[in-house]
C-alpha cells in the first residue's frame, strides 16, 4: 500500500528530477524509443492548417494527456482505501506563470472530476521541445473551417447524436470532435456522421477523430504499478482536444458536449456508489469551475451542455420523426463497456443493455420504435436475470431498482438535499434537477413496469 504516487513527467526531451521527484514513476511524451504516452492529435491541426498551436493550447492538451495518463494506469487499489489515490505530477509548460497562477483552480476542478487528490505542479518547458508536427510541407487551412460556427464532442453515443441533430438542425455549422477509444469506433462515428449530413445537407459539419494511448509507467528499480478499469478524466481529454481544435477554427468558437442531465447530475444510485464511483463529466459545477479555469488562463472558448436540465427521453423525442435518426439511432452506442461482445460471443462494438448507462438508453426510447435496438443481454426485464446472472451483471439494475423505491418513498425536500450534496448548485438549479431526477425516474418506472416482476419490486 501507498499513500502518495509522484509521477515526473518528460516533454521532447527528458530532464533531471528534481530530489522532490527522485524515484519516481515518470511518462514519457515524444521521446523516440522511450515514449509511453501518445497521441495523434497533431495529425488533426495539421488537417486543419497549422503546424503548431499558440503555447497556451499546447500546455493545456499536454497537461489533459497526462491526467488521462496517470489515471489511466495508477490503480485505486494500490492505496489504503482501494479508490481515493493521492497524485503529486510535475509538468513541463510553456506559459509557467499563467499556469502556476491557475495551479489551485485546476487541482479543485480534477480532484472533484475523479474523486482523487490531486497536486499537479509545473516546471518551464526544456528549450525547443514544442509538441507540433514534424511534416516537411506546410498546411493548408481547410475550406470549411470558414464557415464552422461550434465544435462539438461525439462520441459515438446517443447524446451526441441528439446533439449533432440540435445543432445541425438549427443551422449551426459544426465540426465534430471524436475520440476512438477502441478500434471499430471511428468508423462508427463516421457512419453517424454520414447519417446528420444526409439529414441536414444544407449545414456543413466534418467529422476530426483522434487518440491518446497511455501505456504503463517507467521506474528506475523495474518497480511495476498495475493499470486502472476507471477512467474519470477522460472527458477532461476530450474537451481538451476540442479546445484545440475550437482555437484553429476561429475566436470565441463555443464547445458543445451534448448529455443529458439525468447522467450529467449523477445523483448516486445508492450510498455505495458515492465520491468516485459516480462520474461528474458533465455536471454544472465542473463544466463552471472548467470555463472560470479557461478565462484565467486567457482562454476564450466556452464549454456549453445543450441538455443540462433535459432528460434522456426528452433529448431522443426532440427528433424521433425525424427519418434520418429513426434509421440510424440504433447504431450509437451508449454502453460502459462496449467490447465485452468479444468474451460473450456477439459482434461489438455493441450495447450490453444491463449497465447503468443502457438501462437510462432503455428508457429513453419509450416512444420510438427501436425494433432494431440490439443488447447482448437479451432477456434483461424479468427477475430471472437477477437470479441467474452474475453479480457484475445484476448490480447496476439491483442499484437502479433501489434508487426508484428510495426516489419514490422520499420528500422533494430530501431529494433536494441529496441533490445539493452532489456539488455547488444555485437553488434554481437545484429545483431544475428535481424536476428532472422526477421525470427520469418515473420513465424508468415506466420501462420497467412492462414486466410483473419489476412491477411488484417497485411497488405499482
Amino acid at each position: 500500500m501507498m499513500n502518495k504516487m509522484k509521477i515526473w513527467i518528460n516533454k521532447a526531451k527528458e530532464s533531471q528530477m528534481t530530489n522532490e521527484f527522485e524515484n519516481s514513476g515518470v511518462i514519457n511524451i515524444d521521446i523516440r524509443y522511450k515514449s509511453n504516452l501518445s497521441s495523434n492529435i497533431r495529425e488533426c491541426w495539421y488537417k486543419l492548417g497549422v503546424k503548431e498551436l499558440p503555447s497556451i493550447y499546447e500546455d493545456l492538451y499536454i497537461i489533459s494527456l497526462v491526467i488521462f495518463a496517470v489515471d489511466k494506469r495508477v490503480s485505486r487499489t494500490a492505496f489504503p482505501d482501494a479508490w481515493t489515490r493521492t497524485l503529486d505530477v510535475n509538468i513541463p509548460v510553456i506559459e509557467y506563470a499563467q499556469w502556476e497562477s491557475a495551479k489551485n483552480d485546476l487541482n479543485n476542478m480534477l480532484s472533484y472530476l475523479s474523486g482523487d487528490d490531486w497536486h499537479v505542479c509545473f516546471r518551464e518547458c526544456e528549450p525547443d521541445s514544442n509538441y507540433k508536427s514534424i511534416k516537411k510541407r506546410s498546411p493548408h487551412r481547410s475550406e470549411i473551417l470558414d464557415s464552422i460556427k461550434a465544435v462539438s464532442l461525439f462520441s459515438g453515443g446517443l447524446d451526441s447524436f441528439c446533439g449533432g441533430h440540435k445543432l445541425l438542425s438549427e443551422k449551426t455549422p459544426t465540426l465534430f470532435v471524436g475520440f476512438q477509444e477502441y478500434g471499430p469506433l471511428k468508423g462508427l462515428q463516421s457512419q453517424l456522421i454520414e447519417g446528420l449530413q444526409h439529414a441536414y445537407p444544407e449545414t456543413k459539419c466534418d467529422l476530426l477523430s483522434f487518440t491518446a494511448v497511455a501505456r504503463k509507467l517507467i521506474f528506475s528499480d523495474d518497480n511495476e504499478m498495475k493499470s486502472e478499469n476507471t477512467s474519470r478524466s477522460r472527458s477532461f481529454l476530450f474537451l481538451c482536444a476540442a479546445l484545440t481544435i475550437a482555437e484553429i477554427v476561429g475566436e470565441e468558437i463555443p464547445v458543445y458536449i451534448p448529455e443529458n442531465g439525468f447522467i450529467g447530475l449523477n445523483l448516486p444510485m445508492t450510498p455505495g456508489r458515492l465520491g468516485s464511483c459516480s462520474t461528474r463529466t458533465t455536471h454544472p459545477y465542473y463544466i463552471k469551475m472548467f470555463n472560470s479555469l479557461l478565462e484565467k488562463i486567457g482562454i476564450k472558448h466556452t464549454i456549453i451542455n445543450p441538455y443540462a436540465f433535459s432528460t434522456k427521453r426528452e433529448m431522443v423525442n426532440q427528433f424521433k420523426d425525424n427519418r434520418t435518426f429513426q434509421e440510424y439511432f440504433y447504431r450509437t452506442i451508449s454502453c460502459s463497456h462496449p467490447c465485452n461482445g468479444r468474451w460473450e460471443r456477439y459482434p461489438v462494438p455493441q450495447n450490453c443493455g444491463y449497465c447503468y448507462p443502457c438501462l437510462i438508453r432503455h428508457s429513453s426510447l419509450l416512444d420510438i420504435n427501436s425494433k432494431n435496438e440490439q443488447y447482448g443481454e437479451k432477456n434483461l426485464f424479468n427477475t430471472g436475470f437477477i437470479n441467474n446472472s452474475t453479480d457484475a451483471k445484476r448490480s447496476d439494475l439491483e442499484d437502479l431498482l433501489s434508487a426508484i423505491i428510495t426516489a419514490k418513498e422520499s420528500t422533494d425536500s430530501q431529494l433536494r438535499k441529496r441533490i445539493a450534496m452532489t456539488g455547488k448548485l444555485s437553488l434554481e438549479e437545484i429545483d431544475s434537477f428535481l424536476i428532472l431526477y422526477r421525470k427520469t425516474i418515473a420513465d424508468l418506472e415506466q420501462m420497467l413496469s412492462k414486466s410483473t416482476d419489476f412491477k411488484r419490486l417497485i411497488g405499482d
